[in-house]
């Protein structure tokens, strides 16, 4: 397995300095660590961002919550809006409902414009951290509306408009919602919104030079999490078989894939992606900030799954995710 996970990760580095990888296979569990990880003691106790990885558990939260009938898939986000917002929406049949952002269709930019994504994201190198819940609520509008074809459309602001709507509904930060609703019942002891238990995150680099950790101000569904990988793992084999109980039932609702994703072999679900092949079916998702790369990819037929965490953020082209799916197939199909 070694070798295998050498070939293909080992020619990432370079473009990422280090990473730590991980195989789960039919049970077996192998974590690798390449590059200046190497060097590192207790490499699956690292604290790493995990960006957009985060979504995949708004996602859950989201099928938590309506199992528990809180909230229904087919909402129209006004209904969870204080009333000042939600009266400038147009009528409610014409608003992107939870389950449009859950699934990338609800018509919204990465980062609307109107907030100063721009300038934000290219000079600012913790570019969310400044974002507040009243810019937040200030970008929606009369124009608010599904599209007429709804497609799919990436949306960092989606998502993290998706995290804070389920924390109005509960009550509580969205942090603490997911805290109790999944990661606590998932035995993610050591994943959180800014933190790993105390730990400080692996430094990440941007074009070669160290870079602060993210933040994420009122948008923290879309990419505050960070974790360890003995918890990815851990949450690896919850995903390749997943529990009775609501928890498991919610992880079987995210993964149904719903709405057709961002290339012809891909499908979304509630926060996950879906890669069809002829040869295989995974759920997955990728993640980037500026300093870290991240990928995890699980196939629940053939019992195989692949995690890894680098210290180097995605420029054009993410990392991780071609080495990645090249190892997942060559396991898929042995």
């Amino acid at each position: 397995m070694e070798e295998l996970v050498e070939r293909h990760l080992g020619p990432a580095i370079g473009a990422v300095p280090g990473i730590t990888a991980a195989v789960v296979h039919h049970g077996d569990e192998h974590v690798f660590a390449l590059g200046t990880m190497a060097a590192r003691r207790r490499t699956r106790d690292a604290c790493w961002e995990i960006g957009s990885i985060t979504k995949v558990f708004t996602g859950m939260l989201l099928a938590e919550m309506s199992l528990r009938g809180e909230v229904r898939l087919d909402d129209p986000i006004g209904l969870h809006l204080p009333a000042e917002v939600a009266d400038r929406l147009p009528l409610a049949d014409l608003q992107p409902t939870l389950q449009d952002l859950a699934t990338h269709h609800a018509g919204f930019s990465s980062l609307p414009l109107s907030m100063g994504a721009k300038a934000v994201v290219t000079r600012d190198r913790d570019p969310y951290s400044r974002l507040s819940e009243r810019q937040v609520f200030d970008h929606l509008g009369s124009k608010t509306r599904r599209p007429k074809k709804p497609s799919f459309r990436y949306s960092n602001f989606g998502m993290g408009l998706l995290g804070h709507l389920l924390g109005r509904v509960a009550g509580q930060p969205y942090s603490t919602l997911l805290q109790e609703r999944l990661l606590d019942p998932l035995g993610l002891d050591h994943t959180g919104v800014g933190g790993c238990g105390g730990g400080e995150p692996v430094q990440g680099h941007r074009k070669g030079t160290p870079t602060p950790a993210w933040t994420f101000g009122a948008l923290p569904g879309c990419g505050a999490l960070r974790s360890t990988m003995t918890d990815l793992v851990s949450f690896a084999h919850s995903v390749l078989e997943p529990s009775s109980g609501r928890v498991g039932e919610a992880l079987r609702l995210a993964l149904e894939p719903r709405r057709d994703g961002p290339a012809r072999d891909m499908s979304v679900g509630l926060g996950w992606m879906t890669r069809t092949t002829d040869r295989s079916e995974s759920r997955w998702h990728n993640g980037g900030t500026y300093g870290t790369s991240s990928f995890l990819a699980v196939d629940q037929e053939r019992q195989v799954a692949v995690v890894a965490l680098g210290n180097a953020g995605p420029r054009l082209v993410p990392p991780l995710d071609g080495p990645c799916w090249a190892l997942l197939d060559e396991l898929s199909s042995g």
